[in-house]
């Protein structure tokens, strides 16, 4: 347990990974290679994102409201990803913090999210819906959720959005609750800065990931979690905490 609140301390160096501006060799690599680059590293980024949407099959319920801090890291870049890759990247990475809350009536929690770092931002929303919620005397089935994201990416040399579509079950239970949850993302890219051949081309991709994790709540309001995710074929790690209350 001390171990994983000390990592969750370390969150924003963690998700940064071995560079400081992973993406600081973006235009170089782009100006020397082309935008065939472009699409396997809009996946490779669209994974890090998405990996951050979820820790938890269970939504709010009115009045609820919660806010944390999640990173999420990729191992290594793909094969395809030459744009990180030649660069020398290794592990990298994305934190968002985030907040919610429980909508009235329509049983929904609404999200917002983002960051801010090198030139580098992310800002975006989505909705969550319990589509099965556990109860007093139903403990020991699982809450099920469905959420959905959109994010505007900005950066020095591209700009672009990613869409996320999820999936995820959960137990309930006291103390350790795993989760287990599956998503698609897609994400568009478009190039700009770096030369008048190149600027405004863009690439698009969608690709899926999988999410096994455990949350824990080692006090009342209070959760730390971490996850292992497959990110579009790769190896990628997830650990967040917050307070929901």
């Amino acid at each position: 347990m001390k171990k994983l609140i000390l990592a969750v301390c370390l969150l924003p160096f963690l998700a940064a990974g071995a560079k400081a501006d992973p993406f600081s060799d973006f235009k170089t690599q782009i100006a020397a290679q082309g935008k065939a680059l472009l699409k396997p590293f809009a996946a490779d980024l669209g994974g890090v994102i998405g990996a951050n949407d979820f820790n938890s099959g269970r939504s709010l319920g009115f009045p609820g409201f919660e806010a944390g801090l999640a990173a999420t890291i990729q191992a290594k870049p793909s094969s395809d990803n030459r744009v990180l890759r030649d660069a020398g990247v290794k592990a990298f990475g994305a934190a968002l913090l985030h907040a919610g809350a429980a909508l009235p009536l329509v049983g929904a929690d609404v999200m917002v999210r983002g960051v801010g770092y090198s030139g580098f931002s992310i800002v975006g929303a989505g909705l969550r819906y319990g589509v099965i919620k556990s109860g007093t005397l139903t403990k020991f089935i699982p809450d099920v959720s469905v959420s959905a994201y959109y994010d505007a990416i900005n950066y020095d040399y591209f700009k672009g959005s990613h869409m996320s579509l999820d999936a995820v079950a959960s137990f309930d239970i006291p103390v350790i609750k795993p989760y287990a949850g599956v998503g698609l993302d897609r994400t568009k890219l478009e190039i700009k800065n770096v030369s008048a051949l190149l600027n405004g081309v863009d690439a698009s991709i969608s690709k899926p990931r999988y999410t096994l994790g455990v949350r824990l709540s080692p006090l009342p309001l209070l959760y730390v979690y971490g996850a292992y995710n497959i990110l579009h074929g790769q190896t990628g790690y997830s650990i967040g905490a917050g307070a929901k209350f």
